[in-house]
């Protein structure tokens, strides 16, 4: 079976919404935090999914998706857009992808390389200079997809938490 992949269309951000919080639950900072709830962090990267869905509709230049389809159905996202404040104070278009999933049922069948290709393309059509990615340390596969696709790694942080209790 081919994956396509085409523009996000309204209707899209369903199955995405879906896709997110198992893509995620693995491997991002509120999905290993296993003091969190994890009905709030499943809400947590649907919510994040719906959020830009309300933003695409917009129709912003500077927010895109892009879906891969298998059979027409979503199979996987990347969301990739212009920061505005780093475009101002350094002079020139700075792209960040923003997020990116794929259905962990059809991991390791390039869907995630197709997605990334499709966002630098868009990133060239928008003549931006730059463009950061931020994944967690511990996202082995989507590091090397990234790097693959010509990312180095330049930083390196970590997020301390703490619980407090009343």
């Amino acid at each position: 079976m081919t994956v396509e992949i085409d523009e996000y269309r309204p209707g899209d951000e369903a199955r995405m919404a879906e896709i997110a919080p198992r893509a995620f639950g693995r491997f991002a900072r509120h999905g290993i935090d296993y003091t969190l709830p994890r009905d709030r962090v499943e809400s947590y990267y649907r919510n994040e999914v719906l959020d830009f869905a309300r933003r695409m509709e917009r129709q912003p230049d500077d927010l895109a998706a892009f879906v891969a389809r298998r059979d027409g159905e979503p199979v996987g996202y990347i969301v990739v857009g212009i920061d505005q404040g780093r475009s101002e104070l350094f002079q020139m278009r700075w792209g960040i992808l923003r997020s990116l999933a794929v259905d962990p049922d059809l991991h390791h069948q390039g869907i995630g390389t197709k997605l990334i290709q499709r966002a630098m393309q868009w990133f060239r059509e928008k003549r931006c200079e730059c463009v950061d990615v931020g994944t967690d340390q511990n996202n082995i596969a989507a590091i090397r997809a990234y790097e693959a696709a010509g990312f180095r790694i330049i930083y390196c942080g970590m997020v301390l938490s703490q619980k407090l209790e009343y």
